[in-house]
């Protein structure tokens, strides 16, 4: 997918038959939270609250307000009245409104916020920065496929391996959330091994019986020590990667 990022001053509208995919950069960014934490409503200051200050408390006030303001500009209404609500398997989503047509998924690593809006059905987002640490073919044992594990094992170049490995892992989360069920469906269940493209068909069977939905990935380029991939119902639709004005007030 292009890395072309755009930088804009306003909300375009959310058009039919599109993506709008938007990028929220933290690093470097203050005083983020105390500004956008009036766009919460109560319960979710209080949850804000709840978690531990730093990075962790900041990204949920700013990616929830961000998301409040994407889908009241979409839908027309006031960002504080929406409804948010986490459905069965913890994704959230807009409930009791004819706006739940509109589908939208988030996702967060470090200081990379990315969220995806559209309205023409489920959509899945993920990003993922490289950690070095982590026993990456430990993990892929785990939780990949016998081909995914062994397409990993075959990269001789560390580096090479981790970014493969991230890669993978970012492209079966989008996938997943794209779906709703999240990680109650087995990462190992589908395969995303293929070479970097737009828009591959991946299928996640529901059960040996029923041959489950095909979701179209893509991945992202972020430009930085990160993987990010975008999972879409629909072949057809372009996606628009927008950059949120933080800068402008709200």
């Amino acid at each position: 997918m292009s890395s072309d990022w755009k930088q804009v001053d306003t909300l375009p509208p959310l058009q039919a038959g599109e993506v709008q995919l938007w990028r929220i950069d933290l690093a470097g960014a203050a005083g983020l939270h105390d500004r956008f934490a009036p766009l919460l409503t109560p319960p979710e200051q209080l949850h804000a609250n709840r978690r531990r200050t730093g990075r962790v408390h900041e990204h949920f006030s700013v990616g929830r307000a961000c998301l409040r303001i994407l889908l009241g500009d979409a839908t027309g209404l006031d960002p504080l009245s929406l409804p948010i609500t986490t459905g069965v398997h913890g994704k959230p989503e807009l409930s009791q409104l004819k706006a739940s047509s509109i589908a939208f998924n988030i996702a967060h690593s470090k200081d990379t916020i990315l969220i995806a809006l559209t309205r023409s059905g489920p959509v899945g987002v993920d990003v993922e920065y490289f950690d070095r640490s982590t026993d990456i073919m430990e993990v892929a044992h785990h939780n990949f496929t016998e081909k995914e594990s062994r397409s990993l094992a075959a990269i001789a170049d560390p580096q090479a391996r981790i970014k493969t490995f991230y890669r993978y892992w970012t492209r079966k989360e989008a996938v997943l959330k794209a779906d709703g069920r999240g990680l109650i469906a087995s990462l190992g269940s589908f395969d995303i091994s293929f070479e970097s493209v737009n828009m591959h068909p991946v299928r996640i069977a529901e059960s040996t019986d029923n041959p489950g939905k095909l979701f179209f990935v893509s991945d992202l380029s972020l430009g930085i020590e990160a993987a990010g991939a975008i999972a879409l119902e629909s072949p057809d639709c372009p996606v628009r990667q927008l950059i949120f004005p933080l800068s402008r007030p709200w």
